[in-house]
């Protein structure tokens, strides 16, 4: 599908973000409360950053996974319709690229720190939050032209 140019990509990137850690977020409060508390893969995000332990738990270890989570789905947002508005890739090609990387990317943070979302979440659920972040993407852009189309 092709998408009509809006502001840029940022404002683009925003709507998208939007829907992208409302998405993920809620995807990983479930992933958590499987595992034994929704608190869980924050405290893990956080905990690659801080080099502390996921199981410790601390409220701003959460906090922080939280705002931490949130901003990154906000980058990949971004980065993501930059690739659609501005190099006119494929919104499914794009979308299914930014979920690989994330993935990948959530593999060596574990790998070189010890900590992090992947050491808490199972293999099964890490691809199933890749394709719902991917999944998210394709849906926000969709958000985001139809409010751009939208009359004043």
């Amino acid at each position: 599908m092709s998408y009509r140019a809006t502001a840029g990509p940022v404002s683009t990137g925003v709507i998208v973000g939007g829907v992208a850690a409302a998405a993920t977020t809620g995807a990983l409060i479930a992933m958590g409360h499987r595992v034994g508390s929704a608190a869980i893969p924050f405290a893990a995000i956080s905990a690659a950053f801080f080099r502390r332990t996921a199981g410790s738990g601390a409220a701003g270890l959460v906090f922080t996974g939280i705002v931490f989570h949130v901003t990154v789905m906000f980058v990949w947002a971004v980065v993501f319709a930059w690739l659609v508005e501005r190099l006119r890739w494929s919104s499914v090609l794009a979308a299914a690229l930014i979920g690989a990387t994330q993935f990948g990317l959530s593999w060596l943070v574990a790998w070189g720190s010890g900590e992090g979302l992947a050491t808490v979440v199972p293999l099964g659920d890490r691809i199933l939050f890749a394709l719902i972040l991917s999944a998210s993407l394709v849906v926000g852009m969709r958000f985001a032209f139809l409010h751009s189309e939208m009359p004043a």
